[in-house]
């Protein structure tokens, strides 16, 4: 079996080693003549049935219970050599032998082994009977004791099993409570933000209208970008309404058109660049990517106007690596902004999923500027899940 127990070998090992010096320090000894011979013969037998006993531990069950029978005739023959010779040989077998194979097996073994140490005893022994009967109850007591012992471990086999049940038990309770959550915070955040952007997109639209009939260009365009914001936060929430909800969300595949809609607005050069082979990513890590991504152009646009940004995508065996790095641009509005929580709220993210998140200041081509650098792992379990 290979869930023996760590001393099944070592303690085998001890009574074979028992065997041999008693056999040797008996009253016949170990020889070349007569009973000497034969107990020489015998224990040679004894050791080598007895090593294949110990250490054939993936043996099928009718060959384990045959080399227990061998060990029992091994023990007869050394004993009827030297009847003063020692009987705790016969014990290996009947305290190992529940260890190794089921229990009825095991008994019928034992007991065919019990029964051929006593005909071994009839042919030498004068008072046979009495012996035959003492030798049988210290294999019973041994027998026991090897049952006993398969019974313990049996039971701690399934106190760990158990254990191992309790704790995805305890993971299924977190994961469905972790469920339940998103599925509240989605509803509050469709039921109170989403509505109220959708009210304030048809408030504006309905005001830029009014603002272009009534001849008014300035607060036309004002209103026009006023509602291109609240519309891009109204799809931003349902992304999020989706994410919560665990359906697929905007991705990598999503950055082309991120760093577009940066275009738009900058004036400072933007290129995005990949490097590695891109791989399918979890709807989580994916969203992770994406918003590291927004958060960092969010901040180049508020702190650097006019910055030169490269965006790059690195494709590893195991984890994806976002860089955005922006040199330049005019830093004058940074001094005069309030500091928000928006790279903390990234990293936090990022760690969640496994990842960490790096920010600082990166100096380059005789400019100063700023670097974001996000780390994730790519689940490819989670991503076949899915």
């Amino acid at each position: 079996m290979s869930d023996r127990p760590n001393w099944f070998v070592p303690t085998g090992l001890a009574v074979i080693a028992l065997v041999a010096a008693a056999t040797a320090a008996g009253s016949v000894g170990l020889g070349l003549h007569g009973p000497a011979l034969t107990a020489t013969l015998g224990l040679a037998g004894y050791a080598v049935v007895g090593l294949l006993f110990l250490l054939w531990h993936d043996a099928p069950v009718r060959v384990t219970a045959g080399l227990v029978l061998l060990l029992s005739l091994m023990s007869t023959v050394i004993h009827h050599a030297d009847p003063d010779g020692p009987v705790v040989g016969l014990y290996l077998a009947m305290a190992f032998a529940p260890l190794r194979m089921p229990r009825r097996v095991a008994a019928l073994a034992c007991t065919a082994g019990v029964v051929i140490f006593g005909a071994g005893l009839f042919l030498a022994e004068p008072d046979a009977p009495l012996f035959a009967l003492v030798v049988a109850g210290g294999a019973a007591l041994f027998f026991l004791l090897g049952t006993l012992l398969h019974t313990e471990r049996a039971l701690r086999a399934r106190a760990d099993h158990l254990l191992v049940e309790l704790e995805l038990s305890r993971e299924a309770e977190r994961a469905a409570a972790a469920v339940g959550e998103r599925a509240r915070l989605a509803r509050e955040l469709h039921d109170v933000l989403a509505h109220s952007l959708s009210g304030l997109v048809v408030h504006l639209d309905g005001l830029r209208m009014v603002a272009k009939a009534g001849g008014d260009p300035e607060l036309a365009d004002a209103l026009t970008r006023a509602h291109a914001l609240a519309r891009d936060g109204l799809d931003e929430a349902r992304q999020a309404v989706s994410a919560l909800r665990g359906q697929p969300t905007i991705g990598p595949s999503a950055l082309p058109v991120l760093l577009q809609a940066h275009r738009a607005s900058a004036t400072g050069e933007c290129l995005l660049t990949e490097s590695g082979e891109p791989a399918e990513v979890s709807a989580e890590t994916g969203l992770a990517l994406y918003r590291a991504a927004q958060e960092a152009l969010s901040n180049v646009r508020k702190h650097q106007s006019g910055a030169d940004l490269q965006l790059h995508v690195d494709w590893q065996i195991d984890h994806v690596v976002l860089t955005v790095t922006s040199l330049g641009g005019d830093t004058s509005a940074s001094a005069r902004s309030t500091p928000g929580f928006g790279l903390t709220g990234m990293a936090e993210r990022a760690v969640l999923l496994g990842g960490a998140a790096e920010t600082g200041p990166v100096h380059a081509d005789g400019r100063s500027g700023f670097r974001v650098r996000v780390r994730l792992p790519l689940d490819r379990a989670a991503v076949l899940a899915e």
